[in-house]
């Protein structure tokens, strides 16, 4: 079955939401075992979680759970608007011109119009926040602008001893402004300290412990994991474990700097610190959470954490922190390892893995001008292969028609049929094409490539026959989640160009074991055509969308006096890519390599 990019990132959700649950019960359990640096430090590792759904993991060839779930396909019919129908064309020889194009609808499903509903509901959701956090973060240009800069020569003084005990020798900007009631640090690339317009109410120990604070944060880079919490919250903005994660994230960075400022004094500043902490609790907060800003004011609740901290102040010990190394380690290793599941662009490419020992590459981008593709070539006699685009040529696609080979030998190993009685009876149901709106048998339903026969012997057959099969014939991804009527053209069913080939040796060289009789009644069925000594055996498949062919194959092999040699070519384009461009397509390599020159070209 077909999913969208919101489907996947749906079910990477709920697998986020359920990883951050165990990650926060993981550091309730932990947290008097561990040091404070080291919750938040679990936090900041935790981030991947986030952004593990938009990581490319395809590239690094690591499987994510949404493979084990669906097929992704970039020409994804069901992501898009409107009445449009997805359609699945196919050539045929009939009367001699097997260039010639048919199409069958395939009716869009009405999930993938509630998905596309729901992808639109998240992006209006994505922009309000957007247009909030912007809101929200207007204020700190209003208190840039209005800020008036230190000339107190004590403060600035005490500003330079500060970053010196700490080592922070970045320059920092440190001014007042009557638009606060709170000290604010924000600025990613230049820090700045921003003190209430009456500071000056404030005792040199108080200040102190405030730019000490601020500084920590500017050392640190919590500027940088502000952004980053913006960010999230802007994307997923509906799921509330995410929500609860970045407020505790925000807590934890802010006891995390009340640590780093307590091991800079003795007992008796702990508790000047505390009441400073107090002071500040006591003003209404005035930034907003989705601000890229840091304040050392808090809400209550906040500030009732950061007390109890403070109070339990206790230095750490050799083994504390040999404790926290290894909790760190191990979480830190369980996020790492749960990343790429939750990956959604990794379905987008499930590779076939391909040795390529026997491989060469070769360049044949000229025949794929106005689309982009593979083609994979097979020498039976040397055991060569021949590729074009290895990325296309091992990525698994939808079969479209192509399956409709492997469809007739299973319905001819079960009985279903027979070269001779496979006669089947047009039910009256009106078809686009006349060809199609007739009784067909095996060899006119290939021919003209008439679905409704394929679709037939397949409900004959049964998903439990041809999932069995389709498993022991190791047919692509050999998955029939979907109906059986388009599992072959939904992206079900997947198979790679060099898979193709597989298959085809496989029924050439009967290594299933199938009745012999039944193999020759199949190669019989896609003889296209011959040419001199050489004869062409094929089947074309097309997926197109709003009219167009979006994505083709042609996929055969040429057989002769000598050893055969196979052939499968995929295209993919906006338009004219169907099985007839694959046909062209492979023509021409086949023409080039000297292999087979097509009557029809």
């Amino acid at each position: 079955m077909e999913h969208s990019f919101f489907t996947l990132f749906l079910i990477s959700n709920l697998l986020i939401s359920l990883l951050l649950a165990v990650v926060i019960c993981l550091k309730k359990l932990v947290k008097h075992h561990v040091t404070v640096n080291t919750l938040y430090r679990i936090s900041v590792v935790s981030f991947l979680l986030l952004l593990a759904p938009f990581f490319p993991v395809h590239l690094l060839k690591i499987n994510s759970f949404a493979d084990w779930v669906s097929r992704y396909r970039a020409f994804n019919p069901g992501s898009a608007g409107g009445q449009a129908a997805t359609t699945q064309t196919e050539g045929e020889w009939q009367n001699g011109n097997w260039l010639q194009d048919f199409s069958v609808t395939v009716e869009q499903s009405s999930f993938s119009q509630v998905d596309f509903v729901l992808l639109l509901i998240w992006i209006a959701g994505m922009t309000v926040m957007l247009l909030l956090t912007l809101y929200s973060n207007r204020r700190m240009f209003s208190i840039k602008k209005s800020l008036q800069a230190v000339d107190d020569p004590q403060l600035s003084n005490l500003l330079d001893h500060c970053q010196q005990k700490i080592g922070f020798h970045k320059k920092v900007v440190l001014g007042h402004s009557a638009l606060i009631t709170s000290p604010i640090t924000f600025g990613l690339i230049r820090p700045y300290i921003v003190l209430p317009r009456d500071s000056s109410l404030l005792t040199k120990d108080e200040l102190r412990y405030i730019l000490l604070h601020e500084l920590f944060h500017s050392k640190r880079k919590d500027m940088l994991i502000n952004y980053l919490i913006c960010l999230f919250r802007t994307m997923y903005w509906f799921n509330p474990f995410v929500s609860y994660f970045l407020k505790e994230m925000k807590t934890e960075m802010e006891i995390s700097c009340d640590y780093a400022v307590l091991k800079q004094g003795d007992e008796e500043a702990h508790l000047h610190y505390a009441e400073v902490i107090l002071k500040f609790a006591s003003l209404s907060q005035r930034t907003s959470p989705l601000a890229v800003a840091s304040e050392i004011s808090s809400s209550y609740k906040e500030v009732k954490r950061r007390i109890v901290t403070i109070v339990d102040f206790k230095q750490e010990s050799r083994q504390l922190k040999r404790k926290s190394s290894l909790v760190f380690t191990a979480i830190t290793a369980l996020v790492l390892l749960s990343t790429p599941t939750l990956s959604v662009f990794a379905v987008n490419a499930d590779q076939y893995d391909f040795s390529g020992e026997q491989a060469v590459y070769k360049d044949y981008s000229r025949f794929f001008a106005n689309v982009s593709g593979g083609a994979v070539l097979f020498d039976a006699a040397t055991g060569q292969y021949t590729v074009y685009n290895r990325d296309v040529s091992t990525t698994r696609y939808a079969p479209a028609s192509t399956y409709k080979i492997f469809s007739a030998l299973l319905a001819l190993e079960a009985g279903l049929i027979t070269r001779n009685d496979s006669d089947m009876a047009w039910d009256g149901t009106p078809y686009q094409y006349d060809e199609w709106n007739r009784d067909h048998n095996l060899f006119t339903a290939m021919a003209s490539s008439a679905s409704w026969y394929f679709q037939r012997l397949d409900e004959q057959l049964g998903r439990e026959s041809l999932q069995r099969s389709f498993e022991q014939l190791h047919y692509g991804n050999a998955e029939l989640s979907s109906s059986l009527e388009n599992y072959w053209a939904d992206s079900s069913l997947t198979i790679s160009p060099v898979e193709q080939i597989e298959m085809l040796r496989k029924l050439y060289e009967n290594q299933p074991g199938f009745a012999q009789e039944h193999i020759e009644t199949v190669k019989d069925a896609i003889l296209l055509e011959q040419s001199g000594d050489a004869r062409l055996y094929g089947k074309t498949g097309t997926l197109s969308f709003d009219g167009e062919d979006i994505s083709g194959w042609f996929i055969g092999f040429v057989e002769t006096n000598e050893a055969p040699q196979f052939f499968a070519v995929h295209i993919e384009g906006e338009t004219e890519a169907g099985g007839r461009s694959a046909t062209e397509i492979a023509l021409s390599i086949l023409e080039q390599e000297g292999i087979y020159k097509s009557v029809e070209q």
